[in-house]
């Protein structure tokens, strides 16, 4: 689920200590979301230059190198 797609709960007549720490919870979590998917594109990008990595090893090897 991308990041847009959390939904904030409603949150009128809360007292604002309880609106505070769900505020506070609901940033952390939207936080936490878009490291995940930031993580999710390094791991991606990694393992694309270590395929890449590989198969310039292989034509290393094979022409004799």
């Amino acid at each position: 689920m991308p990041v847009e797609d959390v939904r904030c709960p409603d949150v009128k007549g809360l007292p604002d200590d309880v609106y505070n720490r769900l505020h506070h919870s609901f940033v952390d979590i939207l936080k936490m979301r878009r490291g995940i998917e930031s993580a999710d594109v390094h791991i991606y990008t990694s393992r694309e230059a270590i395929l890449k990595s590989r198969e310039a090893l292989k034509r290393v090897r094979d022409d004799g190198f």
